[in-house]
Order: C-alpha cells, then structure tokens, then sequence
C-alpha cells in the first residue's frame, strides 16, 4: 500500500499484538509518540523514522508514495542523520 506524506499515515503505525513485557496488552505504536516519549532532537527523529519506515516497507508492504522496493532511500536518510549525531555527539564532548 502506496500513501503520500504530510499528516498522519499508516506507515507511522504498527500494530503489536504481542507485547514482549509480561502482562502488557497489545497495541499500536506510533513512530511520533515514541520520537516525543524519548524527547529526540531533529537528527535523532529523521534517523528514526527512516528505519522505521524501511522495516514497515519490508514487514508490512505499507510504504511512502515513491518508495522504491531496494530501501536505498530511507538507508540513506539513516547515514546522513547517523553522521549528524555523531558530529553533534563529537561537538558536546570536552
């Protein structure tokens, strides 16, 4: 399933049925709660929603309008966020 960005859309959440806590209920997660939970800064976020989106790409067939079947996009969106943090990681060190 094909869906354009810009709001919220299905490839942003992913239902768990089986939780992997003891006792936990099954739910849905959704990419931004988790990114405004864990308070991350914009490098972080685009990292994060880029793996996420590739994994519900490959698992779920539910992807972003354009993507194509090889993931390059969205890895590439990892790298270069993933050099973002590190510079930021380098940039805070004394």
């Amino acid at each position: 399933m094909t869906e354009y960005s810009g709001g919220s859309v299905s490839y942003y959440s992913v239902p768990v049925p089986n939780p992997t806590t003891q006792h936990h209920q099954p739910y849905v997660a959704e990419c931004n709660d988790i990114i405004e939970a864990l308070g991350m800064n914009y490098a972080e976020g685009n990292a994060f929603k880029a793996i996420w989106r590739r994994a519900a790409q490959r698992t779920l067939g539910k992807r972003k309008a354009g993507a194509k079947d090889d993931g390059l996009y969205d890895a590439e969106k990892v790298e270069f966020f993933g050099a973002r943090l590190v510079a930021q990681s380098l940039n805070h060190k004394e």
